[in-house]
């Protein structure tokens, strides 16, 4: 099991130490402010109230040991920067801090920051692609020009297969994976499952394709324009 702390409980740190409970997690959240630390004790493993400058209240609570530190004090770049210098310091094995510009991403990876957060930025971008490729589902830029995307299966592709389609020859695109909901015995709800395609093995009308390759290959799909 994975141990998190995340430092600072505004509505980025408050979610994401919710959510990552929730997948299982153990987690500490922690906050300089008493009402969001309480806010946020039923939903983490341990909430705590203290000041994330304190190098000896961090280590109180044993936040050298978590597997990750989310940092992400965002009204007070002070703070930001002497926290993530402090869990460096302290030996914690990967900082992720929260930036609100370019310059301060540099400044916190230069002192520590294994990865740097922009919530903003991010929120932009997914919603640069729901808006501009709304036939996506999802999607994930591996690099420029290459992503991975969740799709609808094409309606001239249902009841064909892999070997039928040829996609990587014609298309130079990749299906790792398929979402297929199906009813188990017993279960009145049916349950998404996520498959390997076979070769060989027809696509359901209702099937969501987990697809790989360049931005026009993706494009060129049935639909995708």
């Amino acid at each position: 099991m994975q141990h998190f702390a995340v430092i600072g409980l505004g509505r980025f740190g408050s979610r994401l130490a919710s959510n990552l409970a929730a997948a299982g997690a153990e987690v500490i959240a922690i906050d300089h402010n008493h009402r969001l630390v309480e806010q946020m004790r039923d939903q983490v493993t341990l909430a705590v109230a203290l000041d994330a400058t304190d190098e000896e209240a961090l280590l109180s609570q044993r936040i050298d040991q978590v597997d990750v530190a989310v940092v992400s004090v965002g009204d007070n770049f002070e703070v930001m920067v002497l926290t993530t210098a402090i869990l460096k310091h302290i030996g914690v094995k990967r900082i992720i801090s929260r930036a609100e510009s370019q310059t301060q991403a540099r400044i916190l990876t230069r002192i520590g920051a294994d990865a740097v957060v922009n919530p903003e930025d991010e929120s932009a971008d997914r919603w640069t692609t729901r808006l501009i490729s709304p036939h996506y589902l999802n999607q994930y830029e591996l690099e420029p020009g290459y992503s991975i995307v969740e799709i609808k299966l094409p309606a001239p592709w249902a009841g064909r297969t892999l070997m039928e389609l040829a996609l990587r020859r014609k298309l130079g695109v990749h299906v790792l994976a398929v979402k297929r909901t199906v009813t188990e015995d017993g279960r009145s709800e049916p349950a998404t499952h996520l498959q390997i395609p076979l070769p060989d093995q027809p696509f359901h009308a209702d099937d969501v394709l987990v697809v790989m390759g360049s931005d026009e290959g993706l494009a060129a799909m049935p639909g995708q324009r």
